[in-house]
């Protein structure tokens, strides 16, 4: 049996096919890995952590790279406003309102999160 603190290269190389597949069956499928035999490596921690190491990655690289394309895609939402179609300007228009007011709400959580964090922590009551 295998070093349970050790992935095999059939399971390394398996885990890509899971996270870019579009649902866990496919993965499976594009793997050419049994659904059975992937559930059964999911019962160890180490592939189990392994997986969720890599798909947290994956996210992380996502968010990343939208992060960086926030202010091409302000500037493109900006300049639909002076679009020439009366649905286009209401689009961006109706976009734009809509991620000031999230962005507000986003700020004023974090805020009250922070006070209510340093209440604690003045309170000594947090860790």
């Amino acid at each position: 049996m295998n070093d349970p603190k050790t992935l095999t290269t059939r399971q390394v190389q398996v885990i890509p096919y899971l996270l870019g597949a579009p649902s866990f069956e496919e993965g499976c499928k594009r793997a050419r890995v049994s659904k059975v035999t992937v559930y059964g490596w999911l019962k160890e921690d180490v592939f189990r952590q392994e997986v969720k190491r890599q798909r947290d990655e994956l996210i992380d690289r996502a968010l990343d790279s939208l992060k960086a394309n926030v202010s091409k895609a302000t500037e493109t939402l900006v300049k639909l406003l002076d679009s020439e179609s009366e649905p286009m300007r209401a689009r961006a228009a109706e976009d734009i309102v809509n991620f000031a007011v999230k962005c507000r709400e986003q700020d004023g959580l974090e805020r009250r999160i922070a006070a209510l964090e340093q209440k604690l922590i003045r309170g000594g009551s947090y860790k």
